[in-house]
């Protein structure tokens, strides 16, 4: 079966216009517009059905969280309560989400503009750890807030959405943004903006009311996470794998023996050999590669799975 025939293969996640399609049969909704409509929908039934935010209230950090084992699950339920005296608190994180993590921008095509999903942070890591790293993010940001500034509550999703928006720039420091939708800037200074923003505001320069220490932590655990685990990801995703691979032979029917003439020499046998293992290595790195891009799309790949890719492509071509 040829590279074309795979059923990974079968979708174009692009139109002719350049312009990101919907996945058909997928089945199921990006994790980022999940995180964005719960946030959206705590926030509205708060508002309509919960005399005093009483909703919101019971899923914030209160001061002496810190010093409550029995109240640390709100470092989790915090990053899914908003003001509910503003609109822009929700509004700004779910836009952060929106663009950094499900990678929504505005884009131009040929003969008209509209709304394109480009790198985003959802298809780099995947959607099990991306969710993962988010909560994390949360939850990290929530602790260290807390332990800073005991006797103050905290609540919103600015630790986790500032997570995003650093890692983003720590993956994509050389794609340009426009900073306030207006100037255009590289990810790298725009993260460093962010950073030293908050930093000035933790100091006491910025204006009261932001949890700017919860926005440092939330930056500094995706540097950490940048440093000490993405680096090494799909390295450890490989051994994994390998090792599972392993396991499954040690179930599967193993090749009847052969037998060799004297006309059969060593040469000959280890050319034989050896193509049958390279071809053998060359199928399973295909549909390991193919397996993840049927999972994160083409822009969670790394540069040698895509280049791995081409190749295969021309090589099915040509042999066709």
């Amino acid at each position: 079966m040829g590279f074309q025939d795979r059923d990974y293969n079968r979708y174009e996640p692009y139109d002719d216009y350049g312009y990101i399609r919907s996945r058909r049969n997928s089945g199921s909704m990006s994790v980022t517009m999940y995180l964005i409509f719960i946030n959206i929908a705590l926030w509205i039934a708060n508002g309509f059905f919960f005399p005093d935010n009483a909703l919101t209230f019971f899923l914030s950090v209160v001061p002496g969280t810190f010093n409550t084992p029995e109240l640390w699950w709100k470092f989790l339920t915090s990053g899914f309560a908003h003001s509910p005296s503003t609109f822009w608190h929700i509004a700004g994180n779910m836009l952060g989400l929106l663009v950094f993590g499900y990678g929504m921008t505005l884009g131009m095509g040929t003969g008209r503009i509209g709304i394109i999903r480009s790198e985003n942070i959802e298809n780099q890591l995947g959607r099990a750890e991306y969710l993962l790293f988010y909560l994390l993010a949360i939850i990290f940001s929530g602790i260290v807030h807390a332990a800073l500034n005991p006797t103050t509550g905290s609540l919103g999703a600015s630790g986790g959405v500032t997570a995003i928006v650093i890692l983003y720039a720590l993956f994509y420091p050389r794609k340009t943004v426009l900073l306030w939708g207006i100037l255009p800037l590289p990810m790298w200074a725009i993260g460093l903006i962010i950073v030293f923003m908050d930093a000035g505001g933790a100091s006491g320069v910025g204006k009261g009311g932001i949890a700017y220490s919860a926005h440092l932590a939330g930056a500094g655990f995706a540097l950490l996470y940048y440093l000490f685990f993405a680096q090494y990801r799909q390295k450890i995703t490989n051994g994994f794998t390998g090792w599972g691979k392993k396991f499954r032979n040690m179930f599967k029917r193993k090749p009847k023996l052969h037998t060799y003439s004297e006309k059969d020499t060593p040469d000959n046998t280890s050319v034989k050999e050896t193509k049958l293992e390279k071809n053998d290595e060359f199928e399973e790195r295909l549909d390991e590669i193919l397996g993840r891009y049927g999972k994160v799309g083409e822009a969670g790949l790394t540069k040698e799975e895509r280049e791995f890719l081409q190749y295969a492509s021309r090589k099915y071509r040509d042999k066709k």
